[in-house]
């Protein structure tokens, strides 16, 4: 079997890639301790070491609010580590998977946003991410970048869990109602990068997105709909508010809903709504 590393593999996603890879590839799963991105040279030498066929980059900076004042070491993690794997893609001939974000744009109206729309980031994170995509088209061979947004699983740190973990400790919570996108499953974003490369679909950029434009809101509003046919939880009731209520160090797009009709076409598959693969979240079935 082909060797595969997964970077970032102690992170929500990189486990679930981790796991779900077994049965078709030599999964090499690396976290921080084992291969850190801030450490070029480590970088270099533990890939080097391996002789993948495919690397997957699941590690990232996404403190949002943090690399408005910590640029640097966001930079150090979404672009300089990202373009010196480019080069090593070339080098050892490896395919190279990496994830990249619905902040690199800033759209205006509410129509899905497709592949080639015009990049408008407006945090340090955002530029970051674009930074690394940027460096990804310019210098590797053989890449596909999967430009993800709002990811939730049953592990780590996400806007969904920790909305089940309020509703024990709350009865009302006030959540922004003006920010548009689509939670995106884990595991959707697995199954569609493990067929992608199932099928050698061409090199590019794609986007993974549940069908279907909702809020903040509207997610807590249906964990709340969960949680009150549930044993455990206090939560009774969910305001909805302007994000204007909320000071934030970084900027937020009000509207980030990633079209998925490439990846659909591409690979001939159909998307469900996000209720479908929210649902199953709910009843623990994500992983």
């Amino acid at each position: 079997m082909q060797n595969l590393i997964v970077l970032g593999a102690d992170g929500q996603l990189g486990k679930k890639i981790s796991h779900d890879f077994k049965s078709a590839y030599n999964v090499i799963p690396l976290d921080r301790s084992k291969c850190d991105l801030n450490n070029l040279h480590m970088l270099r030498d533990v890939i080097e070491s391996h002789k993948p066929s495919v690397v997957v980059n699941c590690a990232a900076y996404t403190n949002v609010d943090r690399a408005e004042e910590d640029f640097d070491k966001c930079l150090s993690v979404n672009y300089h580590a990202v373009k010196a794997l480019a080069e090593l893609s070339n080098k050892l001939k490896f395919k190279l998977i990496h994830f990249s974000t619905d902040y690199i744009f800033n759209e205006k109206n509410h129509i899905p946003i497709k592949e080639n729309n015009t990049k408008n980031p407006i945090n340090n994170y955002g530029i970051s991410k674009l930074r690394g995509e940027t460096a990804i088209g310019q210098v590797c061979r053989d890449f596909y970048i999967f430009r993800t947004s709002w990811v939730y699983s049953n592990n780590g740190s996400n806007f969904p869990k920790t909305i089940l973990d309020l509703a024990k400790k709350k009865e009302s919570l006030d959540i922004v109602n003006d920010q548009f996108g689509s939670p995106t499953s884990v595991n959707l974003i697995s199954n569609i990068v493990l067929l992608s490369l199932k099928k050698n679909i061409k090199k590019g950029i794609y986007h993974i997105s549940p069908d279907g434009v909702c809020s903040w809101f509207d997610i807590a509003t249906e964990i709340l709909q969960y949680t009150q046919k549930q044993n455990g939880y206090i939560l009774q009731n969910i305001n909805s508010v302007s994000s204007s209520q909320f000071l934030t160090k970084a900027k937020r797009p009000n509207f980030s809903y990633l079209d998925n009709s490439k990846i659909e076409k591409i690979l001939g598959v159909e998307i469900q709504n996000w209720r479908v693969y929210f649902h199953k979240f709910l009843m623990g079935e994500t992983e």
